[in-house]
């Protein structure tokens, strides 16, 4: 006997010569059959879908699993919850009088586009701190805005004599008094002093950001830099605490993880035409794992955030003349660890937001590529979220996979508008044009910067209006069918992972979404409303009812 078939559902395969089935027949976590190519005798359990529409587990390619889980705890200061400064500081406030003595108290979310362009200060936040450090995530995660007893406890009194590393900002007033905002890089100066989290809290994290995924029939994820707090990632242990989480039963999605790349080192003393090779302890690389836990791409910074208006651009931001953002490391450095890692055999995902660092970036990948050519390294371009057409052609060239978020149009679309200027704004969160040009994009959100939900995301990438109804670029919208084969099939590809994943297909993993209603059947302005019935994953419902 087989283990289960789930039957009478209009099954959206993303398989093109054979996109629609009735039934799944799964045995030993895979999909072994269509249809009727096995009859339901042969399976120990049937399942009827009760003709509900299924398409396969939604893949996220660029999620920040552990921050998710880490926002379940945090202040929550997103502009649908703190419509102004006073009420941020209010939300503050309310944390800071119940947190237990000497406690941090984090916040998470605020966007100074919604609170009439200013972002707190460390004035501000003293005044309703009740004597606890505080510190406040922007939205993009690129900045933070810090009290004065936050930059007491990294060394700094009264916000004196504040370091400005390479790479970030730090504001200051007349008196050369830091104002509280840390962008880019300068976050470290405060973020090395919160207490760093555990193996056990790693863990705890990820088994709250995999039940919170799982409602939203994410059952695959890609986290972009792990192992690096003082860039991005909770803790050096971030690998142990997913390892603990899988341990106890609580990594409910399967998990690629990126390690930043700082956490690299040259692996031997030898040179490859001048260069050294970069890795992992142990030679360590790209694709070391199994399907439900594994290491993928490296992941790097090389510029900051089109939001928070620090990313790396050709020309001055509409809305702030003589500011064309900044690149976090320095080209020379870019091109060592990048090209090292290369040259391990590393794949390379590279946040590039900005257009002079999307530059940047592919002129350091070329080089790469004439050193030690790789076919297929599908090297990414996290975001790619300003982009020429001649820089898209570029792209095609050197083979690599750009990582847009659809989402951010709708949640941050407006802000993002204001700060390109409507000349440069259609080059914003292009997505077709990248298709039109024959490149594989996945479907991803970068939450908890955005909402995770990829149905919102889908709506976005098919809609293309921003939070205030504006309309963004028409001509980029996606189509349904796009736009889930984009979260499936294209996200499975990202990683190397399309031979046994992003299909409901015989010999692909049985992981699927069963959606309230129809998508490829219904007004794009109801996908937004569609609900997830429920999600299983290798052959098991792991949410909701069936």
């Amino acid at each position: 006997m087989f283990d289960v078939l789930y039957t009478n559902g209009i099954i959206h395969t993303q398989d093109p010569q054979r996109p629609l089935a009735q039934a799944l027949g799964i045995h030993h976590g895979r999909v072994i059959s269509l249809d009727h190519e096995l009859e339901p005798r042969h399976f120990a359990k049937v399942v009827d879908l009760g003709g509900a529409a299924v398409v396969p587990g939604f893949n996220d390619a660029h999620l920040h699993l552990t921050f998710i889980g880490d926002a379940l705890t945090q202040v929550d200061l997103r502009p649908e919850s703190v419509k102004t400064m006073e009420e941020l500081l209010a939300a503050v406030d309310a944390a800071a009088s119940t947190a237990k003595p000497g406690a941090w108290v984090i916040g998470t979310g605020y966007d100074q586009n919604f609170l009439g362009d200013e972002h707190p200060t460390a004035r501000a936040l003293d005044s309703v701190s009740h004597g606890h450090p505080v510190f406040l995530w922007h939205v993009s995660r690129h900045m933070a805005v810090a009290n004065t007893r936050a930059f007491e406890l990294s060394g700094y009194p009264e916000r004196r004599n504040v370091p400005v590393p390479d790479g970030g900002a730090v504001p200051c007033d007349a008196r050369g008094l830091a104002e509280g905002l840390l962008q880019e890089t300068a976050r470290s100066i405060v973020l090395d002093h919160i207490p760093v989290k555990s193996i056990q809290d790693v863990a705890d994290l990820v088994a709250a950001g995999s039940r919170e995924m799982l409602k939203l029939g994410v059952t695959s994820i890609t986290e972009p830099g792990i192992g690096a707090p003082d860039h991005i990632g909770q803790s050096s242990v971030d690998l142990a605490g997913y390892q603990m989480a899988r341990e106890r039963g609580q990594l409910g999605v399967r998990a690629t993880l990126m390690p930043y790349l700082t956490t690299l080192h040259p692996l031997d003393t030898e040179s490859f035409k001048g260069h050294q090779r970069y890795g992992l302890d142990l030679g360590m690389r790209s694709g070391m794992g199994d399907e439900v836990l594994r290491i993928g791409p490296t992941k790097v910074l090389s510029d900051g955030s089109l939001i928070g208006r620090s990313a790396f651009m050709c020309c001055d931001y509409a809305t702030d003349e003589g500011n064309r953002g900044l690149l976090q490391f320095s080209q020379e450095t870019l091109r060592e660890k990048l090209i090292g890692a290369h040259l391990a055999g590393w794949q390379l995902a590279v946040h590039a937001i900005g257009d002079a660092a999307l530059d940047v970036v592919m002129d350091i990948i070329a080089q790469a590529q004439e050193l030690a050519p790789r076919p297929n390294a599908r090297h990414r371009i996290e975001h790619a979220s300003v982009a020429s057409d001649a820089q898209i052609q570029r792209m095609v060239q050197l083979g690599l996979i750009p990582v847009p978020q659809g989402r951010f149009i709708h949640e941050l679309g407006d802000g993002v508008a204001v700060a390109m200027g409507a000349e440069r704004q259609p080059l914003a969160y292009r997505v077709k044009s990248f298709l039109d040009a024959g490149l594989v994009i996945p479907g991803s959100t970068d939450a908890p910067v955005v909402s995770a939900d990829p149905l919102l995301n889908i709506a976005s990438l098919v809609e293309r209006t921003t939070l205030a109804g504006a309309p963004f670029t028409d001509g980029e919208k996606l189509t349904v069918a796009q736009a889930v084969h984009a979260y499936t099939v294209g996200s499975a590809h990202a990683v190397h992972e399309e031979s046994y994943k992003g299909k409901l297909v015989p010999g692909h993993l049985a992981d699927f979404v069963v959606l309230s209603q129809d998508i490829y059947d219904i007004p794009t302005e109801d996908i937004a409303n569609t609900r997830v019935e429920a999600t299983v994953v290798a052959g098991e419902l792991v949410y909701g009812n069936l």
